[in-house]
């Protein structure tokens, strides 16, 4: 039976093989195997799609997740910087921003020293017995109010608020700007603080009501700032130009504002001051005292204790500008005090500062560019250094000390050779090629047509005599004679202010020699 069964499968298998090799069924095998091999791949692409769907399913809802997340994350990072913010405008509220840098980028501040910084302390007049007589809330109230006002101000005019002690208020400037330009600034806030106090005090008045009035004292000089403790930090200044700056608000008086002499020379140019004198004060000895009045009327607009415009553009270049002006004229001065000669009696320093007194008043009123005006007051400072050296034709040795001093001032190449070329428009007999030149040119000999012209020509024949130049006033009344007549001024401010006073001095002469 096995034998057969054997046998039988074997039939099968030939048989089933005889078909496969029959040509005759080769079409439909070949039919059948491409309807698998279709069938095959598009199952397997439904599984594809299946599959894909199922990723696509799940990259959308893991993506969602994730977008989630983010959108946490990053407003969590928003309610974080939020906070960071509000806590960096409260600390810059407490500390300069420049300390607020330093202590986040190094966890805490040097200690540093400041040169000739202007330092203003307002108090208000009488406030103990105001204290005695109101409510501690009205009070407060009142003062935080009057202090915010102090505060708007303050920035406006680039002062850094240090603190508040009961009723007094510190600020200083000068941290970052040129003294000439923090010392203006600070008088100018000062003017303003004053124009306030008048402005409230009116009101008052008008309502029947008690008003307040300050004292203000502002002090140059140089301090050491820096931050105390590490707890309740206060960014504070220390020296003795503070306490200075405190003894000349106690001897200002309502409604005035009082400046030292270190701060006068500053301001000098700007402002109009009354001197005070010496003033006794305590354990600081005398000091030289001055009351601001105002913007001198140069540099004023119609408005109370306001800039005009050109002056305006000439802080913003003073701001931006290299050029330290303050720091040159300090040095000029003192480098001609300790070199010229004690008897030049004409050619002295008073006569730089006069020169650059009427250089000011005509600059401004020619409208000169602010950076021209800087350059005509540094030439005005060197016209006469030449004498240290030599008397005739020294207007060469004063240009060669300008080229080598200006660069170390902030005054480039261009400006140099510019400044001079001022100096050189000096010489006598004058000719001068542009307005610049001009304008020197009249500054120099500006006291030509002043009341103050026989004083100054007076000196001048005393320095002459000394020199062996003249011999007597007889020859000097003669030179002066030939030089007015042939002298003319050349801007239409000099021609204008200056040239009739200048007749009459011309004649006066005449009439002395006969």
């Amino acid at each position: 039976m096995l034998y057969i069964a054997s046998n039988l499968n074997n039939i099968i298998l030939f048989q089933n093989f005889s078909f496969i090799k029959s040509p005759e069924n080769y079409f439909p095998y070949i039919v059948f195997c491409l309807s698998i091999l279709i069938l095959g791949y598009i199952i397997r692409v439904k599984q594809i799609k299946s599959t894909k769907r199922k990723l696509a399913f799940l990259v959308e809802k893991r993506t969602k997740i994730i977008s989630k997340q983010k959108n946490q994350i990053a407003e969590q990072n928003r309610l974080v910087k939020l906070e960071r913010d509000k806590s960096d405008e409260l600390l810059s509220n407490v500390l300069p921003q420049n300390i607020v840098q330093e202590l986040k980028t190094k966890g805490q501040v040097e200690i540093k020293s400041f040169q000739n910084v202007s330092v203003i302390f307002i108090d208000i007049v009488g406030f103990t017995k105001i204290a005695e007589r109101n409510n501690p809330t009205y009070l407060v109230n009142k003062l935080n109010k009057l202090f915010s006002e102090f505060d708007s101000i303050s920035e406006k005019h680039n002062l850094e608020k240090i603190k508040t002690i009961g009723d007094a208020y510190l600020a200083v400037g000068g941290f970052g700007d040129h003294p000439e330009l923090s010392s203006i600034n600070c008088v100018s806030a000062a003017l303003e603080i004053q124009l306030l106090m008048n402005k409230l005090k009116g009101i008052a008045i008008s309502k029947n009501e008690e008003f307040w009035e300050v004292r203000i004292g502002i002090h140059n000089g140089d301090v050491i700032a820096g931050v105390l403790g590490k707890k309740r930090i206060a960014y504070d200044i220390f020296g003795n130009t503070v306490n200075i700056a405190k003894r000349i608000e106690s001897n200002s008086a309502p409604g005035k504002v009082n400046i030292s002499e270190s701060t006068y020379k500053v301001v000098k140019t700007f402002f109009n001051c009354s001197s005070r004198g010496e003033i006794a004060t305590k354990n600081t000895g005398e000091i030289y005292m001055y009351y601001v009045n105002g913007i001198d009327y140069s540099f004023s607009s119609s408005e109370d204790f306001s800039f005009n415009n050109w002056f305006r553009e000439y802080k913003e270049f003073s701001a931006k500008s290299k050029i330290d002006i303050y720091g040159l004229e300090e040095y000029v001065f003192s480098f001609l005090s300790k070199k010229l000669a004690k008897n030049l009696y004409y050619h002295g320093p008073h006569h730089t500062k006069d020169v650059l007194n009427a250089v000011v008043k005509i600059a401004f009123n020619e409208k000169v560019s602010p950076e021209d005006f800087m350059l005509l007051r540094a030439a005005v400072l060197f016209h006469d250094s030449g004498y240290i050296d030599k008397y005739l034709d020294n207007e060469t040795i004063g240009a060669d000390y300008a080229r080598e001093i200006l660069p170390n001032y902030g005054f480039n190449l261009s400006q140099v050779i510019k400044v001079c070329d001022l100096i050189m428009a000096t010489r006598v007999p004058q000719k001068p090629n542009n307005h610049l030149e001009r304008v020197i040119c009249d500054a120099d000999l500006d006291y030509l047509g002043r009341e103050d012209f026989i004083s100054i020509s007076s000196n001048f024949y005393e320095e002459l005599k000394e020199y062996r130049m003249v011999k007597n006033k007889k020859e000097w009344d003669k030179i002066q004679i030939k030089f007015l007549k042939s002298h003319h001024f050349f801007s239409e401010y000099s021609i204008n202010n200056r040239s009739s006073l200048k007749k009459k001095n011309l004649e006066f002469i005449k009439d002395r020699v006969v």
